[in-house]
């Protein structure tokens, strides 16, 4: 047998790491749940009355503002390390760390050409908590509970789950460390969650969704037909090539008839959340924005809401009672070892409340830069014309932070504004190029797109080439695949399916 040796190189990170990378990524909610946890745990710290305030954030520079922290330590010292070491080290490498768990709450990537921030929204509690109720009702293994609970979460309100597998793998491992593979993953969803009511939901597109509905129907020829059709022709079933299925499947116009009926009364979106509502009153209601921008006299006041979790310092009776036993001249044993413990919890406090700076500091030059660069779209109260075409990439350059930490900041904060609230990943789109060569933003042509749709005569609703004709003339040069595909991200079905009676 041939022996070989293999050199590898590898990273273990700090705990510290890891605790400042979950509170980037962090909502008002799980951080305020961090933090009651943490001083449950450390009697060094304690929480403060009142909140935590709110903190101003300069939209003209790149640094933050000053630390508004409730610190109370005189003698406390930042730890060394820098963040951004902290933070790629972080999305590079798995590691073993058990302490805290945060949910995962990322959706489509806003860097995603096909991204409409319109389909992103997190639904209100009673989708969400009526899937989990069922899962509770189902007898499962531990490890399958878990992983079906993580797929619910990963869910699009549409009810499809759009992001790969192979990336909710990673998230399991870098922010829950949770090792499982695409496999298992892939069984829990098919066996599990695309078990669950309505019939539909976890599918990964429009096909799986029709075809697992179609799945649960009686076994009669037209549902036969439309199953074959869906799963070995949809592409010539959705460019409307109907003699061509006949032809395929050896059928007369009237089945084929009947077997659209039987698909066009199936569900698009069994989430039942229509992607083109926007957020609700009641869903708003649920919401709490990490950030508040808002104009004044012409300018941006950009404002990093802090009022939302509780209030940590250490602990000042804990400091006193350390400079107590420090000045006992007996040196008992028992004196030395109750101040080697209270030093450990002062220590663990102050990373603790280090971890909170930096990401105060990481959420405030991160939204910094992005105001900078939608400035006109918030001085316009939202008119979509104004938003500039944005990519992660682009703030990442322009704060020095990893692409992925903007990710993590973009894709669970929200921001209160004077026209509502609403989420930072809406502030990213890709841009499109006007006939007068200027380039937009993707969102504004699915805006304009949902309009033609919207105030088009449904009798005779506007196919996708008619589609494209229209929006070529409003200035939008698109074509008509791309005109289909956000039609479908918008939630918009077919001009066959939009045609009424």
């Amino acid at each position: 047998m041939k022996q070989t040796t293999v050199q590898r190189q590898t990273t273990h990170l700090a705990p510290q790491q890891v605790l400042i990378a979950k509170m980037v990524q962090a909502t008002s909610d799980e951080l305020d749940s961090l933090i009651v946890a943490e001083t449950e745990k450390n009697v060094a710290l304690e929480l403060t009355d009142g909140n935590a305030g709110e903190e101003s954030v300069s939209s003209e520079a790149d640094t933050s503002a000053n630390d508004t922290s409730a610190t109370d330590a005189d003698d406390y010292e930042p730890q060394d390390g820098n963040l951004q070491d902290a933070l790629n080290d972080y999305n590079d490498n798995y590691y073993e760390y058990n302490d805290l768990e945060v949910p995962n709450t990322q959706n489509q990537s806003p860097d995603d050409p096909d991204y409409s921030p319109l389909t992103n929204y997190r639904s209100d509690h009673s989708f969400r908590e009526e899937l989990l109720q069922q899962l509770e009702e189902m007898d499962l293994e531990e490890e399958d509970l878990f992983l079906a609970r993580y797929l619910v979460d990963s869910l699009e309100d549409t009810g499809y789950l759009t992001r790969p597998l192979s990336d909710l793998v990673d998230d399991l491992a870098f922010n829950q460390m949770h090792e499982t593979t695409e496999e298992e993953l892939e069984r829990v969803l098919v066996d599990v969650v695309q078990e669950l009511e309505p019939t539909g939901v976890g599918a990964r597109d429009l096909q799986e969704c029709l075809l697992l509905q179609l799945e649960e129907k009686k076994a009669t020829p037209e549902v036969q037909l439309a199953y074959d059709i869906i799963s070995q022709a949809f592409e010539d079933f959705s460019a409307r090539r109907y003699e061509r299925l006949c032809s395929k499947f050896r059928v007369s116009a009237e089945e084929l008839k009947k077997a659209q009926s039987v698909i066009a009364h199936l569900t698009p979106k069994p989430g039942g959340q229509s992607a083109t509502s926007g957020m609700t009153e009641t869903k708003a209601s649920h919401v709490k924005p990490d950030f508040s921008i808002h104009c004044e006299d012409g300018e941006l006041v950009v404002v990093l809401n802090e009022g939302y979790h509780h209030g940590v310092r250490i602990s000042p009776d804990y400091l006193l009672m350390q400079e107590r036993i420090q000045q006992d001249r007996s040196k008992s044993e028992d004196s030395r070892r109750g101040l080697t413990m209270i030093r450990e919890s002062i220590n663990a406090a102050n990373q603790f409340l280090e971890a909170l700076r930096q990401r105060r500091e990481t959420l405030s030059r991160v939204i910094g830069a992005i105001a900078r660069m939608q400035k006109e779209y918030f001085l316009q109260g939202g008119n979509t014309d104004a938003l500039r075409p944005m990519v992660l990439q682009d703030v990442a350059d322009r704060t020095g932070y990893d692409v992925s930490t903007i990710s993590r900041v973009s894709n669970s904060k929200f921001i209160e504004t004077d026209f509502g609230i609403i989420a930072v990943k809406e502030l990213f789109s890709t841009a499109i190029k006007t006939s007068s060569g200027d380039s937009i933003s993707n969102q504004a042509v699915q805006e304009a797109l949902s309009e033609l749709i919207e105030q088009e005569d449904k009798k005779s609703p506007l196919s996708d080439d008619a589609l494209s004709a229209a929006l070529t003339e409003k200035g939008y040069p698109v074509a008509r695949r791309t005109v289909a595909k956000y039609r479908e991200l918008l939630g918009f079905p077919t001009a066959r399916l939009r045609r009424e009676a």
